[in-house]
């Protein structure tokens, strides 16, 4: 998978050569096809992947917080770092080439609404509370990732030169921010 990533963050996926990929991942065209179908199939076999391994961490950064104050900069300061980390995966994940199948939309689309009761499960006892404003449920993740995800899709594409790294401390106040009681 991270040999066929670095082809298409090179290259695109449209551009990018099966060849090439079963070259420098010492893989069988048998196998590739077994396993992923086609170019495209490991295009979205990495998405559905990446996906995953975002919303996992997001979790794990979020979920053990106990106030509001905490888990919000929690969250934005795990988007900042997972970006600057990961940032070829990061790029994939936010581009608008992958096109996906009916079936990976349907799983990505269970995924999200498993991510999205979590996190709602997080928020609620927090906005009873008084803790964080009581917003349409949709709102939060717009409010408190907004700004983080401008900041990254500006520093992938060399329009800034801070990383989401560098200014999570900003971000993170700035969403905490938005969210929060008066």
């Amino acid at each position: 998978m991270e040999v066929s990533l670095a082809h298409f963050s090179d290259v695109g996926i449209e551009q990018t050569n099966v060849g090439d990929i079963l070259q420098d991942a010492d893989c069988s065209v048998g196998s590739l096809y077994h396993h992923f179908g086609s170019k495209e199939g490991i295009a979205e076999a990495l998405f559905v992947e990446g996906v995953d391994h975002f919303n996992a961490g997001l979790l794990s950064a979020l979920l053990p917080r106990n106030t509001a104050n905490t888990g919000i900069k929690a969250m934005v300061t795990f988007c900042c770092e997972w970006v600057t980390d990961q940032p070829q995966l990061a790029a994939f994940l936010l581009s608008r080439e992958i096109k996906l199948s009916e079936s990976a939309r349907l799983e990505l689309k269970e995924k999200d609404r498993a991510f999205g009761q979590s996190t709602y499960d997080w928020f609620a006892p927090h906005v009873t509370s008084g803790e964080l404003q009581a917003l349409p449920t949709g709102l939060y993740m717009p409010l408190i990732c907004g700004p983080t995800l401008e900041c990254s899709r500006l520093w992938l594409s060399g329009r800034s030169t801070r990383s989401p790294g560098e200014v999570a401390a900003i971000l993170a106040e700035a969403s905490w921010q938005s969210v929060k009681k008066s």
